[in-house]
């Protein structure tokens, strides 16, 4: 039995991480689930893909669920093993039998971009919504992403059913991201774009 997560105690991870030990609770994600659902058509198949920011893991269980049988997903986040929040995504990954398609890289992107592998034919960012946070993904996606796959990015558009949602990712997908030429739009599915790379220069 699964009880509803006030919102008060959203804000409580050790609390959470005992409920769901319990099996009380099922972790819950700010990515709804029309987006989640164009993160799996997106992933769909795919044998390398990477996630920046993974929090409690909801988003990264749809993308691995949906990967080639022999693919991996790298989730990029900088909590660390013993944090609850970490503790409650790697229980539900291996309650799902999933955990061995997760390769987990600790730390903030941009400090372990060297460790994020190339080649990817998948990414979703969800990390840092400010300006220069998305500038530091970007900048990753343009060193990771091949030619023909596909690019995730949450929080880039404003969507009308949540006009309030104002970030500095969706200030600098407008001016840069959307304007890249090596880049085509596929979908805007309420906050979250998905674009495809068409080369590398």
């Amino acid at each position: 039995m699964n009880i509803p997560i006030p919102e008060s105690l959203k804000r409580r991870p050790r609390i959470l991480n005992l409920l769901h030990l319990l099996k009380l609770i099922q972790p819950f994600s700010a990515t709804n689930e029309r987006e989640l659902a164009c993160l799996e058509r997106h992933a769909a198949g795919k044998k390398l893909a990477v996630e920046i920011g993974t929090a409690l893991g909801v988003a990264a269980m749809r993308i691995a669920g949906k990967l080639d049988p022999r693919g991996k997903l790298y989730c990029i986040d900088p909590f660390e093993e013993h944090n609850p929040v970490a503790k409650i995504c790697t229980r539900q990954l291996r309650r799902s039998g999933l955990s061995d398609r997760v390769v987990f890289i600790r730390g903030f992107s941009g400090q372990v971009a060297h460790q994020i592998p190339k080649e990817c034919d998948f990414m979703f960012v969800d990390g840092d919504h400010s300006f220069d946070g998305l500038k530091t993904d970007w900048d990753i996606v343009q060193h990771c992403l091949t030619p023909g796959g596909i690019v995730c990015f949450h929080d880039t558009t404003i969507p009308r059913e949540e006009p309030d949602r104002k970030f500095g990712s969706v200030q600098f997908f407008n001016e840069v991201i959307a304007r890249h030429p090596d880049f085509q739009l596929l979908e805007t599915c309420y906050s979250l774009n998905a674009l495809k790379r068409l080369k590398q220069t």
